[in-house]
């Protein structure tokens, strides 16, 4: 049943979404949102933890209030695949917000792996967190916590931070992306098309070549509002981005090739990997025995060759030799 809000948070919701897009960088927009969401849905700590576009943790770009560094470590290094927020997949789901208690009874979180040797590390107990997306980019994860002493999150609460994310996801993607683009880091046969204000418009070379004409046959994204577009043009298919230049002074679009260049990332989301498997799995890709997945985990190596032995069944591989080969090459 959807929670209606009041017309005195829609309006503080207005006034700090119309904010979130003049703010120069990724930080000073989580240090607002922070600030001005505490307002409408109080907490006691609160974290940012980037990702890139794919979905994997970035190892930058984190901010937090109230969180121990050590804290902030161990979950990022081990604590992360076992969250319960990843555990049941909801972790893939983009801008819909959850309370941890949506899928653990707070009567049962000790019991969980979570619950028993992380939260422990840290002064949180309820949380509300979602992972950010925006034009088929993942952003970030967002998570608000309360203590043990204090009541969980309400449906009010729940509803505030669904409108405001999408928001603040597309204010992060613009200036992610414009800041991809200024540091060269598409490729040369994405379009680029500038259109200022005073109605000029420019185009790189790539952009001339994909007959933009065609634009009529743009498929918007079926499935959630943070999927990116996509043209299909005689020239091929590409995905369609928009950003603006930091004084707003031009609106840009990005037209990049499909396929994309695929990130190992996903081609392991093809398999149905659990989250702790993909991580076992890359880590052996990268060269990792047994017994350093075991300690980079904080597991038995008893645990890792139970893993293995469940991921090699999964694959019809018999050795790691064979696992490698077969991720690699698979298409």
């Amino acid at each position: 049943m959807r929670t209606y809000i009041s017309a005195k948070d829609y309006r503080s919701l207005l006034t700090l979404i119309n904010q979130l897009y003049t703010l120069p960088d990724q930080e000073t927009i989580i240090r607002a949102v922070i600030e001005e969401l505490g307002k409408l849905v109080p907490f006691s700590s609160a974290i940012f933890i980037a990702m890139e576009a794919s979905g994997l943790f970035r190892p930058d770009g984190h901010f937090s209030v109230a969180i121990p560094p050590k804290a902030l470590s161990e979950f990022t290094n081990h604590y992360a695949a076992v969250h319960p927020f990843t555990l049941t997949g909801w972790i893939r789901h983009t801008n819909e917000s959850a309370r941890i208690t949506d899928f653990v009874p707070a009567y049962r979180l000790q019991d969980t792996e979570y619950g028993r040797d992380f939260l422990p590390l840290t002064p949180c107990f309820y949380e509300l967190g979602v992972i950010m997306g925006a034009q088929g980019d993942h952003v970030g994860a967002f998570c608000l916590h309360r203590q043990k002493m204090d009541r969980d999150f309400s449906d009010r609460e729940v509803q505030i931070l669904n409108y405001l994310v999408p928001h603040m996801a597309r204010a992060i993607n613009c200036l992610q992306l414009l800041e991809r683009l200024n540091a060269g880091g598409f490729s040369s046969e994405t379009g680029v098309v500038r259109m200022l204000v005073d109605g000029g418009v420019t185009m790189n070379e790539a952009a001339r070549k994909i007959s933009l004409e065609h634009l009529d046959r743009v498929i918007p994204n079926r499935f959630t509002e943070s999927g990116a577009s996509i043209l299909e043009s005689p020239k091929g298919r590409y995905r369609i981005q928009t950003t603006s230049s930091n004084q707003g002074s031009e609106r840009i679009l990005l037209f990049e090739p499909l396929p994309f260049t695929e990130t190992l990332f996903q081609r392991l989301c093809r398999w149905d990997f659990t989250d702790r498997q993909a991580e076992i799995v890359l880590k052996v890709i990268r060269g990792a025995s047994n017994r350093e997945i075991a300690v980079a985990l904080s597991v038995s190596e008893q645990t890792v060759k139970e893993h293995l032995r469940n991921i090699f069944e999964k694959v019809k591989v018999r050795r790691r030799s064979e696992l490698i080969s077969r991720i690699l090459s698979d298409s």
